[in-house]
C-alpha cells in the first residue's frame, strides 16, 4: 500500500473535504481523488460518503482512521528526522576521487575540512571510474572531464596543465632542455594503451618514437618511472608530484577539467553541499596548478 493513500485519506478525513485536503498537501485535486479510490479498491470498501457537501468518513472509514493517524504521524516523525539531519553539519560523507588527488592533495585538504567540520565523517573511495551516485555509493564525486555526465551536477573548479618533468637524478646527468626541441637528445617516457591516444602522445610517437625508452598505460606509473631518472615525462600537474621538476618546455595539450559533481537528490543535504564548496574554494586556490 502507498503511504501517500493514507496520508491523503488522513487529510480529507480532518479537513471534510477533497479539495481542501489536496491544497494542504500540496498536490492536485485529481491526484486526492484517485489517492481516495485507490485505497477503497485496495481494502474493497467505501471511505468516504458526501453529506452536505462534505467527506464524512463511513463505517469502514472509521475503523481505519485511528491506524491512518498512527501512520501519519510516525511518517511525519521520520520526515522531521530526515530532513533535520540533512540539514546538520554532521553524519558520513563518501567522497571518490582519482588516485592523484586522494594521494596528494586530499589529505592535507581533509585535514582541514575536519578541523573546521568535527561532526562530518568523509569516506574516501579511491577510483576513476564512473560511479552510480543513485544509489548513494557515493555523495560527492571529483572527476577529471570534459564532459561531465548529464544526469549530475556540479561545477568545474580548476583548470590542469599538462607540462613536461624530470627528476633532479636524470637532471644532473643529462642537460636541461629549454625547448620542445632538445626533447630529440633526451630520454622519453612514452605511453601505450588507451593512454597512448591522448594529445601529446600522439605527437611524441610521431616525432620522437626512437627517443622512447619504456612505456607505461598508466599516468601515475609514468610519474614513478621519471622519479627514478629513466627519462623525461609528459604528465599533467596534478600526477607530477613529490619529487619532480618541471620544465619549461612549452606544449599543445589542453589542460584537464577538474569537476566536483554530486546527484541533484543531494543539493538540499547540507553536510554535501558544505564539501562541494569546500573543495571548490580548495582546488581553485590551488598553486600547484599554476602553469608559471
Amino acid at each position: 500500500m502507498d503511504w501517500n493513500y493514507l496520508r491523503t485519506f488522513h487529510a480529507v478525513s480532518e479537513a471534510g473535504s477533497l479539495a481542501k485536503a489536496a491544497e494542504k498537501l500540496a498536490i492536485s485535486h485529481a491526484t486526492a481523488f484517485r489517492h481516495i479510490r485507490s485505497l477503497e479498491e485496495q481494502l474493497g470498501s467505501r471511505l468516504f460518503e458526501k453529506v452536505k457537501g462534505r467527506y464524512r468518513a463511513t463505517e469502514a472509514g472509521a475503523e481505519i482512521l485511528d491506524l491512518a493517524q498512527s501512520v501519519v504521524v510516525a511518517m511525519e516523525d521520520i520526515d522531521r528526522r530526515i530532513s533535520g539531519a540533512d540539514l546538520a553539519l554532521k553524519g558520513r560523507i563518501r567522497l571518490t576521487a582519482p588516485a592523484s588527488f586522494a594521494v596528494h592533495f586530499l589529505p592535507g585538504y581533509l585535514l582541514d575540512f575536519k578541523a573546521r567540520f568535527p561532526d562530518i565523517t568523509v569516506e574516501l573511495l579511491t577510483s576513476n571510474e564512473e560511479i552510480n551516485m543513485s544509489s548513494r555509493a557515493a555523495e560527492i564525486a571529483l572527476r577529471v572531464t570534459s564532459s561531465p555526465p548529464e544526469h549530475l551536477i556540479g561545477r568545474k573548479v580548476a583548470d590542469i596543465p599538462w607540462a613536461y618533468f624530470a627528476s633532479q637524478s636524470y637532471l644532473d646527468r643529462k642537460s636541461i632542455p629549454a625547448s620542445a626541441g632538445d626533447l630529440s637528445s633526451h630520454d622519453l617516457i612514452g605511453a601505450s594503451g588507451l593512454l597512448a591516444q591522448r594529445p601529446g602522445f600522439i605527437q611524441m610517437d610521431r616525432s620522437l618514437r626512437d627517443r622512447i625508452v619504456v612505456r607505461s598505460d598508466d599516468l601515475t606509473t609514468m610519474a614513478a618511472l621519471a622519479r627514478k631518472g629513466l627519462g623525461l615525462c609528459l604528465l599533467p600537474m596534478d600526477v607530477a608530484q613529490d619529487g619532480l621538476k618541471k620544465l619549461a618546455i612549452a606544449t599543445e595539450v589542453p589542460a584537464n577539467e577538474l569537476w566536483v559533481l554530486t546527484h541533484p537528490d543531494l543539493r538540499s543535504v547540507e553536510r554535501v553541499a558544505c564539501m562541494a564548496r569546500f573543495l571548490a574554494t580548495a582546488f581553485r586556490t590551488e598553486t600547484a596548478f599554476s602553469s608559471e
